[in-house]
């Protein structure tokens, strides 16, 4: 008998994930979240910051080590070739991701190695202006960067992790209405 899989809780996360990327953006301008690229940080930007990226990065792991375990665990029941063309139809012809280094093709299979894998991680944060009240404050854009290294070659990947999480739903969905659970 196999692990316990959990497709309600990985929905729930990616649902989560993707609902905390549309809403951080206001968030960020009400609570006058800044990282002091033009003037000082807000008084409380490393803590907010630091706690995005703990939450994020945690999820991100969460997830793509589930991923992996379940991808495992039926690769016996579906032939091989039905893992890739899915994992190509999950993305609808949106990219996941962009390699910045390395030779690293994104699938998801592949995301979650190098998410799992990664020996560097930062979240990519964009500065705006608010016009009432007047302020620039900072989000997060919901990229994500990662980098390691795969037999002594360096790769640098930045994420989008709404369409990640949008791709991996979609994945795991289909997953699941075609395996004898």
């Amino acid at each position: 008998m196999s692990h316990s899989l959990d497709f309600i809780g990985l929905n729930e996360k990616l649902f989560l994930l993707r609902h905390f990327i549309a809403g951080n953006k206001e968030f960020s301008r009400r609570e006058k979240q800044y990282q002091g690229t033009q003037t000082d940080p807000s008084d409380n930007w490393e803590e907010y910051s630091q706690r995005l990226r703990y939450v994020v990065s945690n999820d991100l792991i969460e997830i793509a080590a589930k991923f992996r375990v379940i991808q495992d665990t039926v690769s016996s029941q579906l032939p091989a070739n039905y893992f890739r063309s899915l994992d190509k139809e999950s993305m609808q012809g949106k990219a996941i991701g962009t390699v910045l280094s390395g030779n690293v093709t994104l699938t998801l299979r592949e995301s979650c190695n190098k998410i799992i894998h990664a020996q560097n991680f930062s979240l990519v944060f964009e500065n705006a202006r608010s016009t009432v009240p007047r302020h620039i404050y900072s989000f997060w854009n919901g990229v994500c960067q990662l980098s390691g290294t795969h037999s002594k070659q360096p790769w640098r990947v930045a994420l989008n992790v709404y369409r990640w999480a949008d791709s991996m739903d979609y994945f795991l969905e289909d997953l699941a209405d075609n395996v004898d659970w």
